[in-house]
């Protein structure tokens, strides 16, 4: 994804005091979701609380994209021709009385046809994948990865550029705590046939 940022609040001055107090920034909810604008390009994501706007992607990210959705497409007409792959950003979303997540995937990966995403907006990936921005990789290797394991979406996959490759991430649970273990390729898509020097060519 693009570089990204985090809103917070503005700082104020006491009127008692020459020195600046910064308020805390906002923890946005779920109620929030609803204002945020639509027709400038911008992502609005809420990662624990936190706003993160993210500009619409560079020309090499939507090339990755591309490139992703052929593969991917070819790959699942073969071992699974029931799924869908989406290639828009939608909505995964999660909320308890401490923490938000509303997120914003580059892809996702479901089991179920293309008629079955339309119908059902309960309805969670098994895959979702993020194109890591060069100039802001926490995003996607550190906040997404505790977003999509609270969301509790199986598989993670981490697509990176700068050094061709992808990381593929399993949700694993330790008593009721969701996170992910890194493994050596999707399990959902075992026969995968990844060619990275085709995926990142030029890149």
């Amino acid at each position: 994804m693009t570089q990204a940022r985090v809103a917070t609040a503005p700082p104020t001055r006491a009127a008692s005091q020459q020195q600046a107090k910064a308020l805390p920034a906002k923890r946005y909810r779920l109620a929030d979701v609803s204002a945020f604008p639509t027709e400038n390009g911008y992502r609005y994501e809420i990662i624990d609380g936190e706003l993160i706007v993210t500009p619409a992607p560079a020309r090499p990210h939507a090339a990755l994209a591309v490139r992703l959705t052929l593969w991917l497409s070819q790959t699942l007409s073969k071992q699974h021709p029931d799924w869908c792959l989406i290639t828009q950003p939608f909505s995964l979303e999660t909320e308890t009385e401490t923490t938000t997540y509303h997120c914003e995937p580059d892809l996702g990966i479901f089991d179920q046809p293309l008629e079955a995403f339309i119908s059902d907006e309960e309805l969670l990936p098994v895959v979702v994948i993020e194109i890591v921005s060069p100039g802001n990789p926490e995003n996607d290797y550190v906040r997404k990865v505790n977003a999509y394991a609270a969301i509790g979406i199986p598989e993670y996959w981490i697509v990176d550029s700068r050094h061709h490759t992808i990381t593929f991430l399993a949700l694993t649970t330790t008593g009721s705590q969701r996170h992910y273990a890194k493994i050596d390729t999707s399990q959902l898509l075992p026969e995968n046939e990844l060619v990275l020097d085709e995926i990142f060519v030029g890149l």
